[in-house]
C-alpha cells in the first residue's frame, strides 16, 4: 500500500514540478538566447568545479551524445570554453567565458525580481519543511539507489 502511494505521490510530483518549473525558466532563458537545458548546463558549470561533459551528462539524466551536442553549441555561442584535460585527452573540460557569466548573472536578477518577492513572503517555517521535504525525498532517492546496486 505504501509503495503504491509513494510511486504516485513521487511521480505526479516529480511530473508537476519539473513541468511547472519549465514555464517559470522558459521565459527568462528565451529572453537571452537559451534554452532551459542550456541554462542548467550553464549552472552547473558554474557551480561544479573541475565539471566536464560526461559529468553533465550525468547531471541532466541525458546520454553523452547530447550532452557533448549541447556543449558544442554553447562554445559556438560563446558562453563556455571546452577543452581537453591534460591528464586524459578523452576528458572534456568546461569553463564558463566572461559572456556565460554575464548571462548567468542577468538570469539570476531577472529570477530574483520576479521571484524573490514570493519566497520573502512566506513564512519562515513553511519554507524550512518545504528544505525538510526536499532533503528527506533525496535521502530516500539515495537509499533506493544503494539498494539498487546491492542487487546488482
Amino acid at each position: 500500500m505504501r509503495d503504491e502511494v509513494l510511486k504516485k505521490e513521487l511521480w505526479d510530483m516529480t511530473r508537476n514540478i519539473t513541468t511547472t518549473l519549465q514555464a517559470i525558466l522558459r521565459p527568462i532563458m528565451e529572453a537571452h538566447g537559451l534554452t532551459t537545458m542550456q541554462g542548467r548546463v550553464l549552472a552547473a558549470v558554474k557551480e561544479c568545479e573541475d565539471i566536464n561533459v560526461g559529468t553533465i551528462s550525468k547531471i541532466l539524466d541525458v546520454c553523452g551524445s547530447n550532452a557533448s551536442n549541447m556543449c558544442k553549441k554553447l562554445e559556438k555561442d560563446g558562453f563556455i570554453m571546452r577543452k581537453r584535460s591534460k591528464d586524459d585527452e578523452r576528458v572534456v573540460e568546461l569553463l564558463l567565458t566572461e559572456k556565460g557569466e554575464n548571462v548567468l548573472g542577468r538570469i539570476n536578477n531577472e529570477l530574483k525580481y520576479k521571484y524573490g518577492p514570493v519566497l520573502e513572503s512566506m513564512e519562515d517555517e513553511k519554507f524550512d519543511l518545504i528544505i525538510k521535504g526536499i532533503n528527506a525525498l533525496n535521502e530516500l532517492l539515495e537509499e533506493f539507489e544503494k539498494s539498487i546496486s546491492n542487487q546488482e
